[in-house]
Parts: C-alpha cells; structure tokens; sequence
C-alpha cells in the first residue's frame, strides 16, 4: 500500500475527528443514561429503572463505541506520526484523545455501583474531555495548515470553568443518589461562572469577526440547559427524561464551546 500523502493524512484525521466525537457522545449518553435510571434498594443493593431489554442494549452500545474508541486513538496517533511535520494543529488534541482513552479505560471496571463519587466523577469529567478532543482533532484537521495560535486567556479560563462545570454536576448527580442535595447548588454556582466566561467570550468573538453559527448555538444550548437545570434544582421528583435531557446538552455545548474557539481565533 502506497503511504498515505499530507493531505490524505488530515482528510483521514478530519474523518477519525468526527467519528470519534460521535462515539464519545455515545459512551457518554450510555454512561448518563445507566447512572441515571440506577437507584439503590433497602438493602444497599443497585437496582436499574430501565426495562432489560433496553439496558442491555445500552450496555453493548457502551462496549461497542469504547472499543470504536480505541481503534480511532490508535489510528490517530498513527497518522499523526506518519505526518507530524505536516499535520499543522493535530498533536495537542491526538494526545488529549489518547490519555482520555488510557484514564477511562483503568477506571471502566471501578465504575459499576456507583459507590464512590470520585469515580463518577471522573468518568463524566474525562468523557467530556473525550469528545471535547476528537472535535478539537476535527476543527483543527479541517483547518489544514492554517497557522493557530495557543488557546490561552479568555478562552482557556471558559474552557477550565465549562469543565469544572462538568465535574460539579457529575458530583451533584452521584451525591444525589446518595441521598445529599447539596452539592447541587454548589452545580448551580460553578453553572454562574461558566455562564459569565463564555458569554464575555461570545461577545469578544463577535467584535472581532461576524457571529459565527457555532456561537449561536451556544446561546441556544446554554439557555435551554440552565432551564432545564432550574426545573431539575426545584422538582423534588426529577424524571428520569428531563434529567437525560438536561445531561446530554453538556456534550452538545462542549462540541459547539471547542467550534467557536478554534474557528475564530485571531
């Protein structure tokens, strides 16, 4: 087989870029869904609300795109190493993808249970950062060689305080399970802050350039999940739809927050 050229290279990156993103965003819907729809017995036993027929489809979902998963970091870091001096942009998110890949597949047989928070925690956290750097490999391969400058100041705190953002919620869900709501409210703090940096980010990526359709989907996600967040905060029986729903914009805006700082740098 003739070696892949540099522009072949990063149309392959491009395509691993999205279809690793689209498997991560299944993972991570598989992953909220089965921790959402758990519930402990009297006894201290877990217990699934879904019908069986439907969790073990969800759990075969969740196999089969970690396995996906992992073919795709591998085929990464090979084509990156392949064209490394060409592929402009590609060695940052390769290696996000491969740690995230390592760090969820060490603590995979830690997290059925959902005893200890800090693994829920950590499971959630690093699967955003999962499909947070597949779409970075896919913006920054459809980029080509266009020069791009380090993301840095206004961008990195929102990027920092989205997933802090994602931490916090992940905690408040384990905790909640747990029988402790107050960690929600600590959600609904860290929900300010991330609210207030990507929104002074919205409005500096719109003096220096025309709207972007990434930001206005970000508008769009960021008011529909604080809505859904509010209702959640106050419901004192929160449905297993509503909770899912609320859950699954977090990937959506990750995926919009990367487009519109790597679009748009200056």
């Amino acid at each position: 087989m003739a070696p892949l050229s540099g522009n072949s290279s990063t149309v392959w990156l491009q395509r691993i870029g999205a279809i690793g993103a689209a498997l991560a965003l299944a993972i991570l819907g598989a992953s909220m869904l089965l921790r959402l729809a758990t519930e402990f017995t009297l006894d201290g036993h877990t217990q699934s609300l879904l019908p069986p027929a439907v969790e073990h489809a969800t759990r075969l979902l969740h196999r089969l795109s970690a396995s996906g998963v992992a073919l795709l970091a591998l085929g990464a870091v090979l084509l990156y190493w392949a064209q490394r001096k060409s592929a402009a942009g590609v060695a940052a998110p390769t290696a996000w993808i491969v740690t995230a890949t390592v760090v969820l597949a060490v603590i995979g047989p830690l997290t059925p249970g959902y005893r200890v928070a800090a693994i829920t925690v950590l499971n959630v956290s690093v699967g955003q950062l999962l499909l947070m750097a597949f779409w970075w490999l896919r913006e920054n391969a459809a980029g080509g060689d266009r020069q791009r400058a380090p993301v840095d100041g206004l961008a990195r705190w929102a990027l920092v305080a989205f997933i802090a953002h994602i931490a916090t919620g992940a905690g408040a869900s384990a905790y909640q399970m747990l029988g402790l709501r107050w960690p929600a409210w600590v959600h609904l703090g860290s929900a300010v802050v991330c609210v207030a940096l990507m929104t002074t980010l919205l409005i500096e990526k719109r003096r220096s350039s025309a709207p972007p359709r990434s930001g206005k989907a970000l508008e769009y996600l960021m008011f529909t999940q604080l809505l859904l967040g509010a209702v959640l905060i106050w419901l004192d029986h929160r449905p297993l739809w509503l909770s899912f729903m609320h859950a699954m914009l977090s990937p959506l805006l990750a995926m919009a927050l990367v487009s519109l700082i790597q679009r748009h740098q200056k």
